[in-house]
């Protein structure tokens, strides 16, 4: 896309910062959350107006940001916990670190690392019996979790590269799907025959609104992470403008999307994908129907597989971002991108095994533990026997989006508190206040909600849902066990701080010319060997 003299101009910087966050945040949500949220929603258009909502809403929250991340232009890193210590208090941030260390990061690598087994399984059409379940789950999860260790260590180039194939892997079905939606409405081949007027889409509730802002906030939260390319970046002014501009890119696309696939079948890629396939017929063969349905699986596997390679990059700079900044205790020696990797890939897996135990040799829904058998549904795969080991990670990630955005608005209440105290000075962005008070408001009321759908599903189904057997109760515990664990080892690491002191205090950085951003640091390291092969070429030339 440009030439090699221009790759530290800042054309070149913003874009790949712009398609770096476009392929965090567009990935697995929009291939499964869209068809959940009619479930929830009762209404393609109460959906489609949330992915608009809260898509805005974050887009707004950027203007925010904008102003916070002027705080480490010249210096530190840009991530949650360390803007946390500039403008709440170190104590606070190294909370904030410890709950993405140990809770965050591990939920989400095991969330991927556990559905790329579950649509490996789906995609291949194999069901093993629940022994046989339970030892790939750990087997080969454990396997993943050290190859991409591996990668991301020994392999930055290649890991970054893998992401923006990604990119490119997640597309093409949902570029097809997208004109593929719009088509079938034109032609009225839709089989549900009725679109954006489903029979079932008519009640517009207060509460159906609710139902779908935990789903959504998930396919959104990633946005934040690629703030902690501002460290490594050449052009820093730039990081804020590219997240801003992606999130708009998304938002949009998001809401282009639902609408698309709501008018073209039941709002899933596969339901447009089947009318691709079967020839825009409103009676698909058996044929159009297997086809549609292994592309899909095949799609997930390989997104929730490179979602794998993404996390582990993200878990290992946040680590060692937080611990360059004074807020994370690590042992003192080396403490390099190798060792804030095994760091992170022990918490993970010992996260990850214990949840997969607890999910497989436990009961809950229509899983028996070691005795359950798969429920025959024909030609398809039976994804919930397929992904009920995995039943209690998919909690944590519910419980980790609550968590993340209550922190998100704390920091934004801070900033705003900031341009009274003048606590740290920033040069002021326009519209910061106004849009501080809009996305801090909305942020916490769209977590309330969240909080209030998972605490109570029986608000949304009085007759199919109640609290202890749809996921509420268990939700609620893990709730609770997770604050109080993040407690406990937040306050064992400040018992650590106290007896190995860092060297002048907690202020600066340990090391201010440490390389955090493993894949920013590999770009720039291949850029110089690309401008030191083209000087060798001019010399010989010469």
């Amino acid at each position: 896309m440009f030439k090699k003299k221009d790759k530290s101009s800042k054309v070149y910087e913003f874009w790949y910062l712009f398609l770096l966050i476009v392929g965090i945040c567009i990935g697995s949500g929009i291939y499964v959350k869209n068809q959940e949220l009619i479930s929830q929603t009762k209404s393609p258009w109460i959906a489609t107006v949330l992915w608009l909502t809260i898509g805005m809403v974050c887009v707004i929250s950027i203007v925010v940001f904008m102003e916070i991340a002027k705080s480490t232009e010249k210096e530190g890193n840009g991530t949650v916990s360390n803007w946390c210590k500039l403008f709440i208090n170190r104590k606070f941030a190294s909370f904030v670190s410890v709950l993405y260390t140990t809770i965050y990061m591990p939920a989400y690598q095991s969330i991927f690392v556990s559905l790329t087994i579950a649509y490996f399984f789906a995609f291949t059409g194999i069901t093993p019996n629940p022994a046989a379940l339970l030892s790939v789950y750990i087997i080969v999860g454990v396997s993943l979790y050290v190859f991409f260790a591996f990668v991301n260590i020994y392999a930055a180039n290649i890991s970054r590269k893998m992401q923006f194939l990604a990119m490119f892997i997640k597309f093409i079905p949902l570029i097809i799907a997208f004109f593929a939606g719009f088509l079938i409405a034109i032609l009225g081949s839709n089989p549900e025959g009725n679109g954006m007027g489903m029979a079932n889409g008519k009640d517009l509730l207060f509460m159906n609104f609710l139902g779908g802002m935990g789903a959504i906030l998930f396919s959104f939260d990633g946005y934040i992470f690629t703030a902690n390319t501002q460290k490594s970046a050449k052009n820093k002014e730039i990081v804020p403008i590219a997240i801003i501009s992606g999130l708009v890119f998304i938002t949009l696309f998001y809401v282009l999307m639902a609408f698309s696939l709501f008018l073209g079948g039941d709002g899933s890629v596969e339901a447009v994908l089947i009318q691709v396939f079967s020839g825009f017929s409103k009676n698909p063969s058996n044929t159009s129907i297997k086809a549609a349905s292994t592309v899909v699986y095949l799609i997930m596997f390989l997104i929730c597989l490179l979602n794998i390679n993404m996390f582990t990059h993200f878990g290992t700079s946040n680590l060692l971002s937080d611990h360059n900044m004074k807020l994370i205790y690590l042992k003192k020696g080396g403490n390099g991108f190798k060792k804030s990797a095994f760091t992170q890939v022990a918490i993970s897996l010992t996260f990850y095994i214990a949840l997969i135990l607890i999910g497989a040799l436990t009961s809950h829904g229509t899983w028996k533990g070691m005795s359950s058998a798969a429920s025959s549904n024909g030609n398809s795969p039976d994804l919930s026997y397929l992904t009920a080991p995995m039943f209690y990670i998919g909690i944590m990630s519910s419980v980790c989006v609550v968590l993340i955005f209550i922190v998100i608005s704390v920091l934004m209440i801070a900033a705003m508190v900031n341009r009274k105290t003048q606590k740290v000075k920033v040069n002021k962005v326009k519209y910061f206040l106004p849009a501080a008070v809009i996305s801090t408001i909305l942020f916490l009321f769209f977590t309330i909600c969240g909080l209030v759908v998972f605490l109570a599903p029986q608000l949304l189904d009085k007759k199919n849902m109640n609290w202890t057997t749809n996921g509420g109760m268990m939700f609620t515990i893990i709730f609770i066990v997770t604050l109080g664990a993040t407690i406990v080892v937040w306050l064992l690491q400040e018992r650590m701080f106290k007896k190995y002191p860092f060297e002048n205090g907690f202020d600066g950085e340990i090391d201010k010319d440490m390389k955090v951003n493993n894949w920013m640091a590999a770009k720039e390291a291949q850029e110089l060997r690309e401008l030191a092969n083209e000087s060798k070429t001019k010399i010989k030339s010469a």
